[in-house]
């Protein structure tokens, strides 16, 4: 399901508001050799990560100065973290970011109370993204991190593997679950959220899944090793991806037939951007078909279109699953509180 994807896009269209004019937008070339051209000659890029510790990124971004000759010089660093650095380097006239990597519910938080990102033109590659994901002229789609179960196969027999969301309420499993925090921003509350606000599952299915006795966490990593322990019989929700850091353990991927609420990740250009050309050449090559399959490769979603045969056979189903929904960065404080009075 993607249409909480086009709304959140939908929502960046009405921020865009006479920031532009505000933007590096004047100092950009106007035709795409030029841009180039422009960024090969500004030679560098600082790059703000809120995706903190994914080699992935550093592949892309090596792929990228290989590809152009422009390093990249990148700080990761919590979303609230960097938001702060950002008005702090504002507010002094001394601006360092030229592009943001981040959510795109956090983007539109940000841009909707700080007005920080620029918009930019439409780029080559933008025309090439998949169904249900766009390049609005603000934040540039590049990679989706989706979400399932962690089973323990020595504790769940391949008769008792669960096939769907609601297979994990069933009262087996009560106290027998590890589950993120539905109470907090992150893995557990966008499952919580695309559940919670799905007319199949709602307020029943959580009443039931409140009465699992569920060990909530915020140590996700730690979280998979426990359940590889045998600690607990299963991890909700899980990043698919992560699977590969467990090779050789006793767990396996579940996919639940209902899909994998997921969260995507994308670029923003800072609105003062010290160089501008490169910035938008960097949001460009992070949409191209070379980029994207370094994540895919990585197991993680990918946007663009006509990818799903070149990632390996392996992968595929976790790069590539049906997609359950997203959160709506406009009904947070209502998930957040809704997510509060059911799990106590």
């Amino acid at each position: 399901m993607l249409g909480t994807a086009r709304l959140i896009l939908n929502v960046f269209t009405k921020l865009l508001v006479p920031v532009a004019l505000l933007s590096a937008a004047s100092a950009q070339a106007q035709t795409w050799d030029e841009v180039v051209s422009a960024a090969k000659k500004e030679g560098r890029l600082t790059l703000f990560s809120a995706h903190v510790g994914n080699p992935l990124l550093k592949a892309h971004n090596d792929a990228f100065t290989a590809k152009y000759n422009i390093p990249v010089e990148r700080l990761e660093a919590r979303a609230s973290e960097l938001r702060e650095r950002t008005r702090v380097e504002y507010a002094a006239g001394r601006n360092v970011a030229d592009v943001t990597f981040t959510s795109s519910g956090q983007a539109v938080l940000i841009q909707g109370e700080d007005k920080v990102f620029a918009t930019h033109e439409a780029s080559p590659n933008s025309a090439g993204l998949r169904d249900g994901f766009s390049d609005d002229g603000l934040f540039a789609p590049v990679m989706i991190l989706n979400y399932g179960l962690l089973v323990n196969t020595t504790q769940v027999s391949p008769a008792e593997m669960p096939k769907s969301w609601r297979d994990i309420a069933d009262p087996k499993w009560k106290g027998k679950i590890l589950s993120d925090d539905t109470r907090a921003i992150g893995g557990g509350y966008l499952y919580f959220y695309a559940t919670f606000f799905n007319p199949d599952f709602g307020e029943k299915y959580h009443q039931a899944m409140a009465s699992q006795q569920l060990s909530f966490t915020r140590n996700q990593r730690e979280a998979q090793r426990r359940v590889a322990r045998g600690e607990y019989a299963i991890y909700s929700p899980f990043i698919l991806s992560d699977i590969a850091n467990l090779k050789g353990l006793p767990v396996r991927v579940v996919i639940p037939q209902e899909g994998a609420p997921y969260v995507l990740y994308g670029n923003v250009m800072m609105r003062s951007a010290q160089h501008p050309n490169a910035a938008r050449l960097y949001l460009d090559y992070s949409m191209s078909e070379e980029a994207q399959l370094v994540w895919a490769r990585g197991a993680h979603g990918f946007v663009r279109a006509g990818l799903e045969d070149k990632v390996p056979v392996e992968l595929r189903e976790i790069a590539n699953p049906k997609l359950m929904g997203t959160t709506d960065q406009a009904r947070q404080e209502e998930g957040l509180r809704e997510a509060g009075r059911l799990y106590k």
